[in-house]
């Protein structure tokens, strides 16, 4: 039997929270108990992720930029509304005032965005898509080369579902005394992979994010087991010798040129605060166009050099590279993790931290339980049974119909 979902899958996510705490792990990973949350109207990554997947599309690379920036607008428009139509379907009061204004607002800024990357940042000339949207599983494999095996009760349910299509439930319950397992896969999905001018293969991965990372931020990816990961898998799957991890981070926002002031001061026509949300292409573009003597004069020199050096970023591109003795030494310690994962006798007990527990979505059972409470309770009224962010993900990509 060859049907893809059987399997048992192993994401980095889950991998993270078993080394962090084993009991967050179990009630995540093992019950599938996922916070209740607020629906919105708008989930921008999720939106702007279909928008990068149609830039980055094989099919319509090399494209003129502006026409680039039409179809992954369109993309995110699609999936924006796609979302705003199910949220509607789910509440019958639909839209208040104020979430028509954040949606609105949050549309615009995504598209303004997009055009601002497209026109300015798309890699056309150093890159050629060959893979978007790319799924991995690879097979763990033990030091002999053996296949592990997962024969939880899950799996057991999901192996017997599966099987109880072609024949009787007592014919598949008698087939479980010898029955090895499912097998164990690592897996995940990788936003793009490229392969540059001289023939080399990166995988490309972006973030929106309110804040970019600090200046260590090349310390911690380098720490980063999910790019060692994913560089591991797909040189498994794909055969290919991937030399890296480019890793860009999107500010959410994109350079606005400055308003011209009502009083020329010192000279200016522009302002010079460093409160402007600009950059210096945009900047320099304006003054040079709308104000060029005072440009000529010198009377920018000093703004502009801030801008370049000190002033806000929207961009910022990582390259992260792996040996192989990285690549093997992952490879030995995922065996390791999959192997107490899948053994029914792990030991499950919290690992307290004195900031970790702070910003934890399952704090509330866990004291109740500590103190002898009744957690059960927490657990069955602020908490449900879904799948996981990775599954609702395939699934919305198949909604949406944007982004391949």
């Amino acid at each position: 039997m060859q049907a893809r979902d059987l399997v048992h899958e192993i994401h980095t996510t889950e991998l993270r929270s078993y080394r962090g705490c084993r009991r967050r792990w179990n009630w995540a990973f093992g019950e599938d108990l996922q916070p209740t949350s607020t629906a919105v109207p708008l989930e921008f990554g999720i939106a702007y992720h279909y928008a990068m997947e149609k830039m980055y599309a094989p099919e319509t690379w090399g494209s003129p930029r502006m026409l680039i920036a039409q179809f992954a607008e369109s993309a995110f428009y699609d999936a924006c509304s796609a979302q705003r139509k199910k949220f509607n379907l789910e509440n019958e009061r639909g839209m208040s005032d104020d979430e028509e204004r954040d949606y609105d607002k949050l549309l615009a800024l995504g598209r303004g965005m997009i055009h601002w990357y497209v026109m300015n940042h798309l890699p056309l000339d150093q890159y050629t898509p060959v893979f978007v949207e790319e799924k991995f599983q690879v097979p763990i494999l033990d030091a002999y080369g053996m296949q592990l095996y997962c024969a939880c009760n899950k799996c057991w349910m999901k192996y017997a579902i599966e099987r109880c299509r072609e024949r009787p439930l007592i014919v598949v319950d008698a087939e479980r005394p010898t029955w090895p397992g499912l097998p164990v896969v690592y897996e995940g999905r990788v936003d793009v992979i490229v392969r540059d001018k001289h023939g080399n293969y990166w995988i490309l991965d972006w973030k929106t994010t309110a804040r970019m990372m600090n200046e260590d931020a090349d310390i911690v990816l380098e720490l980063d087991d999910q790019i060692t990961g994913y560089i591991w898998a797909l040189r498994k799957k794909l055969g290919l010798a991937i030399r890296g991890f480019i890793y860009v981070e999107l500010k959410k926002g994109f350079p606005q040129p400055p308003e011209e002031m009502k009083v020329v001061r010192l000279g200016r026509s522009f302002s010079v605060s460093k409160q402007l949300d600009t950059d210096v292409d945009t900047y320099v573009r304006t003054v040079v166009t709308r104000d060029r003597a005072a440009y000529d004069a010198g009377l920018y020199t000093d703004f502009i050099e801030y801008l370049r050096t000190e002033g806000p970023r929207f961009i910022k591109h990582h390259t992260v590279r792996r040996t192989g003795i990285q690549l093997n030494n992952f490879e030995v310690d995922l065996l390791a993790q999959a192997r107490e994962m899948i053994n029914p006798d792990t030991a499950i007990y919290p690992a307290p931290g004195r900031f970790s527990c702070g910003f934890c979505a399952y704090k509330e059972p866990c004291l109740d339980k500590n103190q002898g409470g009744d957690y059960q309770y927490a657990l069955q009224t602020m908490y449900q049974i879904k799948p996981r962010y990775y599954v609702l993900k395939e699934a919305t990509t198949d909604h949406a119909g944007v982004g391949q």
